[in-house]
């Protein structure tokens, strides 16, 4: 059985195939997808995943937000790409867009991961105060890291943004955005210069959290990591949760100096589960719907492949 996960990142769209047990990875910039053709871009990720889409028993998929849908969905009957919105969350490359509009398509079997926001089925109700809690691709890294053997954890994904989850035996309890707390490199909250300078019309929301990072600064990006990891904790102690495993997605989790300095401010040791976590953890998704799992994390699985 072959296995396609596919993380729609906010620099680069990652591609993870899983076949018996082993995996092999690719990526393509999201400036690069965006200016070829569709028929350019399936060319190119057939010809990096060494086989026609025809071959893959099952893709999971996320795209943007996934602020419109609550269930693991097959991709073909989700509406306008499982988002209610696309406006206001970043950069638009077209890159995701393209790469969702291929498997829509029916190239082959695939399904489409939700986020986190209000209303999810899963995480505490006090966190669902904010309207969006993680993207997709969090919630596949959190299962890559339940695959690793994990039991509790609050992993945080630090990269282009820094979203960061606590899990305690199989339940996302909660999760903070990029637009609530840490900054990543390029992407951060909106603070009291931002809003005015919004107000006043110099930029729009939108480019104001695009440019809110703290760029290659390692121990800004440790350490406000740090603290929201930290905040985290709170929730995870509120549910009995004591002992837990610290873990560093992304880019982020890549880099040693930002895993010492995470390490050293919380006086506890941050291990790596690397970039590749996302489009790794959608891959298993994906195995596991195969083997007919009716929930991930809670969330119910709405998928079943007759044609």
């Amino acid at each position: 059985m072959i296995y396609l996960g596919v993380d729609h990142g906010t620099s680069a769209v990652r591609f993870a195939v899983m076949e018996d047990e082993t995996a092999r990875f690719f990526e393509i910039q999201r400036e690069a997808a965006g200016r070829m053709t569709l028929e350019e871009l399936r060319a190119y990720i057939e010809n990096h995943l060494c086989m026609p889409f025809s071959e893959i028993d099952l893709a999971c998929l996320t795209y943007s937000m996934g602020d419109g849908i609550s269930q693991i969905e097959d991709l073909r009957f989700v509406k306008n790409r499982g988002v209610l919105d696309t406006s206001g969350i970043g950069e638009v490359k077209n890159a995701g867009t393209k790469v969702f509009d291929i498997f829509a398509q029916d190239v082959c079997p695939a399904i489409l991961l939700p986020g986190l926001h209000q209303n999810n089925p899963v995480t505490d109700p006090r966190m669902q105060h904010f309207s969006h809690q993680a993207s997709p691709e969090k919630i596949a890294a959190a299962y890559h890291a339940s695959s690793l053997g994990y039991r509790r954890f609050i992993l945080s994904d630090i990269g282009s943004n820094t979203v960061t989850l606590a899990v305690s035996d199989g339940k996302i309890l909660g999760a903070v955005d990029a637009a609530i707390f840490a900054p990543g490199r390029r992407q951060g909250p909106l603070d009291v210069r931002a809003i005015r300078g919004i107000d006043a019309g110099r930029q729009t929301a939108n480019e104001a959290f695009s440019n809110a990072g703290v760029g290659n600064d390692i121990q800004k990006l440790a350490f406000f990591a740090a603290m929201e990891i930290s905040a985290l904790d709170v929730l995870m102690k509120d549910y009995d949760v004591e002992d837990y495993a610290i873990l560093i997605a992304g880019s982020g989790g890549e880099n040693k100096d930002v895993r010492r300095e995470v390490s050293r401010l919380l006086r506890k040791p941050a291990e790596s589960v690397g970039k590749w976590a996302a489009s790794l953890g959608c891959a298993e998704i994906a195995q596991a719907v195969i083997f007919k799992t009716d929930s991930v994390f809670g969330i119910p699985v709405n998928f079943n492949r007759k044609s």
